[in-house]
């Protein structure tokens, strides 16, 4: 697999048409992406970890 580098050189009006782009196309144009580079079928699984410490009473 084989990514695209990062890129750091987005100019301005690159940027706005981004934030200008409606949701929908957005979204459908961020998933293409991630089709592109991940295997759709998978899901990530994720866990949240919460390390308390003291006696706080919450």
């Amino acid at each position: 697999m084989e990514f695209a580098a990062v890129r750091h050189d987005w100019t301005h009006q690159q940027v706005k048409a981004l934030f200008e782009m409606p949701f929908n196309d957005l979204l459908f144009k961020a998933a293409s992406v991630h089709r592109a580079n991940f295997n759709p079928n998978e899901v990530q699984i994720s866990t949240l970890l919460s390390i308390k410490t003291g006696a706080c009473p919450e």
